[in-house]
This record gives structure tokens, sequence and C-alpha cells, in this order.
């Protein structure tokens, strides 16, 4: 099992008990380059938007770095459904004491609604990991291009401060090297 999985595991109290087999049937559908956040063995109602079809199935669901994977096996029947984080509109959860905890996951396509163990702050821990995990993932990544253009900006600024006679030329060729060097 890889050492994210049994973080996330860990982390959430989530019990494996018998159904192992679907978590590492999930596990290779992982790449390399995506953590687990959360996973755990559960049920999944998938209710797909356009037709409104329902299915309740039993399987193992994941939220990574990079989507939200569900893998099942019913009879000779073995799917995996891969959701984009960029495709989740909301994340919602609920809980009573009857049927436990539930989070739902609503993207373009479809709603994915899974069971969680049942206590609160375990049922709001895991809306908060989908929820960071989704904001983290829409955010655009930091390009290194703005620093270059504020160091240009930068040195544009100390040589007219040496025009104006500010700056000596000692000064400014200090402060340019240093400005430099963080390229």
């Amino acid at each position: 099992m890889r050492q994210d999985t049994e973080e996330a595991l860990k982390q959430f109290d989530v019990s494996t008990f018998g159904r192992g087999g679907i978590i590492n049937t999930l596990e290779e559908r992982l790449t390399p380059d995506e953590t687990v956040i959360y996973i755990a063995p559960t049920n999944v109602t998938v209710t797909t938007t356009a037709t409104r079809k329902t299915e309740k199935l039993p399987g193992a669901i994941a939220l990574t770095s990079r989507r939200i994977i569900f893998t099942y096996k019913v009879l000779l029947d073995h799917k995996t459904i891969s959701v984009d984080l960029a495709q989740v509109q909301s994340v919602n959860s609920r809980g009573n004491a009857m049927t436990g905890g539930h989070v739902e996951v609503l993207t373009m396509v479809n709603t994915i609604e899974f069971l969680v163990k049942y206590k609160k702050e375990t049922i709001a821990a895991i809306q908060q990991a989908f929820e960071t995990t989704i904001a983290a993932a829409k955010t655009p990544p930091v390009t290194a291009e703005p620093a270059q253009t504020d160091v240009l900006a930068q040195i544009q600024k100390l040589a007219e401060l040496q025009a104006a006679g500010v700056l000596t030329e000692a000064e400014f060729a200090q402060k340019k090297a240093e400005l430099l060097a963080r390229l």
C-alpha cells in the first residue's frame, strides 16, 4: 500500500477491514505524480446530471492532488470514474445518527455522493480536505515572469536614481548585481 494512502486512511480513521482489495484496485489507477489526500472503501451514489440516472455502487473513492477517482466492481462490471478537480462545482456534507455521514461532490457531468464514518468532526474534516484540495487545484500556478519583470523595473528605477545623482555609479553597479543574482 502506498504511504500516502496509509496516511490518509489513518488521518480520517478509515477502516478497510475486508475491503482492502478494492483499495489496491484503486491504487493501481493512480499515477506516481498524484498524492492521495483521502481514500476509503464505501458505497457511492452516482447521478448523471443530463439523464438523472442514479446508480448505487460499492467500491472505493479517493481524492488526490489532481482528481477524484471512484472505482467499483459489480459482478463482471468493473468501472472507474475519474473527475478532474477543475470540474468540481461544489462539495456538501451532512450526517445523522441513522444513515451516517454523506459527502456530496457536484460536478458539471454528475453528482457523486458517498458514505463516510459518522462523526461530525470527521465529516467536516473530509469536506474541508476536498474544498482545500479543489481550491488549490483551481488556483493558477505562480510563474517566474513577474519576478523577472519586477527585477528589471527595479534596475530601471536604480538607473534613474543614478542619473539624478542620488546613487553613485558604484552603488548602482552593486545593487544591479544583487538584483540580477535573483534571476
